[in-house]
């Protein structure tokens, strides 16, 4: 789907540097607990991508996230980047 939308006509609306595809392929196979471990192994990047931005705000007032609930890797890695997000950007 990301390798679609970067050979698109929308590939203009996202800046590349904050694109994230695994090295490793796809996704943990709907296993919750597989997407946690890997937002844990991807944090130092997947934080730097969010600082980055975070860093370019004039007045960050919070974050958006859509993420999969359903159990797969989604699920675990978006229930990862939201506690991060919750610890690195207090209220």
């Amino acid at each position: 789907v990301i390798n679609g939308i970067l050979t698109s006509p929308y590939r203009n609306l996202f800046n590349p540097e904050n694109i994230f595809v695994s090295k490793d392929g796809g996704g943990a196979g709907n296993n919750w607990a597989s997407g946690f471990a890997q937002g844990e192994k991807l944090h130092e990047e997947l934080m730097d991508m969010i600082d980055r931005e975070a860093d370019n705000s004039e007045s960050l007032e919070g974050f958006v996230l859509c993420h999969s609930i359903a159990g797969g890797t989604g699920s675990g890695m978006g229930s990862y980047l939201l506690e991060q997000l919750n610890d690195h950007f207090p209220k």
